[in-house]
């Protein structure tokens, strides 16, 4: 069984407000991630009081950092999973689809918040996300691994999000 796990925690120092919250992008991931062929999607959402924001499966992240408590999420949940950043405005079916690894973007960074991978893969235990991530291959993402972290970025990314709806 495949699993989405969509990371919302809350909100981001950079951004200014919460990200999960933008565009009902969590919303718009889930469904994505089921046309991915995701059979389950939990999101985590930081803290138990942030349970009421979601329709899906909510855990609450149960560690200090987000390495930890994914760590965590992964030990109790078998097969392929599909990771989702909250902030991932662009990804959709197709990317999630394709995905075999840690995808880069279009500027070709890797973005370890979109991995897809078998849960067996031994990943690194570590405080970094990018560490945690070192052992899978990457894999083309392209425009649509792009997350956002600053309203400028938003501001971009909303004007690529209009021209693909005309």
């Amino acid at each position: 069984m495949a699993t989405g796990i969509i990371l919302a925690g809350g909100k981001s120092t950079r951004m200014g407000e919460d990200k999960s919250m933008i565009n009902l992008n969590v919303e718009r991931l889930s469904n994505e991630l089921r046309k991915s062929g995701c059979e389950r999607i939990i999101v985590m959402c930081g803290g138990k009081e942030r349970f009421p924001l979601f329709t899906e499966e909510c855990v609450e992240d149960s560690a200090e950092t987000l390495a930890e408590s994914l760590l965590f999420v992964l030990s109790k949940i078998s097969g392929r999973v599909q990771l989702a950043p909250c902030d991932a405005y662009l990804a959709d079916a197709e990317l999630f689809s394709r995905i075999d690894g840690v995808p880069t973007d279009e500027f070709g960074g890797r973005q370890p918040l979109l991995a897809g991978f078998n849960v067996e893969i031994p990943l690194v235990r570590s405080l970094r996300i990018s560490e945690m991530f070192s052992p899978l291959k990457s894999c083309e993402g392209g425009i649509k691994a792009r997350n956002i972290n600053t309203p400028e970025q938003l501001r971009e990314i909303q004007y690529l999000l209009q021209k693909v709806d005309r």
